[in-house]
């Protein structure tokens, strides 16, 4: 069973959902969206908590409305990976496996628009308008996984920290609005330890340190603290992370 911090009653609002119009739900017309919001529940986790554990039996199908979650893959030696990375709109659980294939993390605070499983189906299978919706989820979180593996497997590490970098901007929830008294600097939150970074990329934690610095040096980026991130050339970012493409 996930171990849960807190458990939040459902209710009718969906209207002023953070993720109405970017979630799965957004394809459900406001006079349906009831039938989600009957079976909804909100779940909130603290960072470093556990959602799922990998082969756990699951009946979570959520949507991610706030927070980051990890997805981690761990091979019968003990050694673990990385394999995803969730945000705010994204989906969490697989609706046709009773067993979680990850482990799944909660890299900050997270909360999670949680629905039983075999439930959401139901509603999936009386709109099929939902259904397209998810599959076109499906489709780019597909590409998503593609585009890393290129990454992890073609690039060098210079240009896997610049991708994950700019992945980082490219995610709307990561930026910081600026700040007046900072001026107009382009801020990302990197809710990630260095080590978590080096395990999603496949390299060793003084590689990425390494790599940082280099960044830094060429007044690609600034390193304000471990959390917060000034993009000071977004082109030379994107020319070094799109190199290797």
């Amino acid at each position: 069973m996930p171990r849960l911090d807190c458990f939040l009653l459902p209710h009718a609002q969906c209207a002023t959902c953070p993720v109405r119009k970017s979630g799965v739900c957004c394809a459900l017309a406001n006079e349906h969206v009831s039938e989600l919001s009957d079976i909804m529940v909100h779940r909130q986790y603290a960072a470093g908590r556990e959602i799922v554990h990998q082969e756990d039996t699951s009946e979570l199908f959520a949507i991610v409305l706030s927070g980051t979650v990890k997805l981690t893959r761990v091979l019968p030696d003990g050694r673990q990976q990385i394999v995803g990375l969730l945000s705010v709109s994204a989906s969490l659980g697989d609706l046709y496996a009773d067993k979680s294939h990850d482990t799944a993390e909660c890299v900050t605070d997270v909360t999670l628009c949680c629905f039983p499983r075999k439930r959401f189906d139901a509603v999936l299978k009386r709109h099929p308008e939902l259904q397209h919706r998810l599959l076109l989820r499906a489709m780019e979180d597909l590409d998503d996984a593609r585009q890393w593996i290129v990454a992890l497997g073609q690039k060098s590490a210079e240009e896997k920290v610049a991708s994950f970098l700019l992945w980082l901007w490219d995610k709307q929830a990561y930026r910081i609005v600026p700040d007046p008294e900072l001026g107009d600097e382009l801020l990302i939150k990197c809710p990630f330890a260095r080590r978590e970074i080096a395990e999603f990329l496949g390299l060793t934690l003084e590689t990425v340190s390494r790599q940082f610095t280099r960044l830094r040096n060429a007044e690609v980026i600034g390193v304000l603290n471990h959390r917060r991130i000034e993009i000071k050339d977004l082109d030379a970012l994107r020319r070094l992370a799109e190199q290797g493409n």
